[in-house]
């Protein structure tokens, strides 16, 4: 993860995953970290520093804490460092369930909610005029391109 450490974070990392996501043999559900969530995570960092920053900080303290991650790391983790935590949790759900084996497994369609999914009621003209009503009484703000000329 950083390239100022020879430690290899992935079994930190998974065994976090794992604590976040366990696995429920009963299901045939994998744990976050046994499905390879990692790479997921790990990938993503690469692609936004701030989100690495919050990874190494994690790992890190995960280290000073424990040779190994168990749900009471897990947990000082997330009181100690609760925003690079949100960041981890949501790329960990995200690794996770936009597999489609996984959605499967969790008895979510792989397909879109909707059109295929279920019915979405409309909106009542009265919830619309609310909503819409802000926007109606503010008038126009845009610039006219032409000017006025037409």
């Amino acid at each position: 993860m950083s390239e100022h450490t020879n430690i290899d974070p992935q079994p930190a990392l998974d065994a976090i995953l794992d604590v976040l996501i366990p696995a429920n043999p009963g299901r045939n559900i994998p744990a976050a970290g046994e499905l390879g969530v990692a790479t997921f995570v790990t990938e993503a960092a690469a692609h936004a520093p701030f989100f690495k920053s919050a990874l190494v900080a994690l790992l890190s303290r995960a280290g000073e804490l424990s040779d190994d991650v168990t749900p009471d790391t897990v947990q000082q983790l997330e009181s100690e460092l609760p925003e690079a935590f949100k960041l981890l949790l949501v790329e960990t759900y995200k690794g996770y369930y936009s597999r489609p084996d996984m959605r499967a497994k969790v008895g979510v369609g792989a397909h879109p909610v909707h059109p295929a999914g279920y019915e979405v009621a409309r909106e009542t003209p009265e919830l619309l005029n609310e909503l819409t009503a802000p926007v109606r009484a503010r008038g126009p703000v845009f610039r006219d391109p032409a000017g006025g000329q037409t």
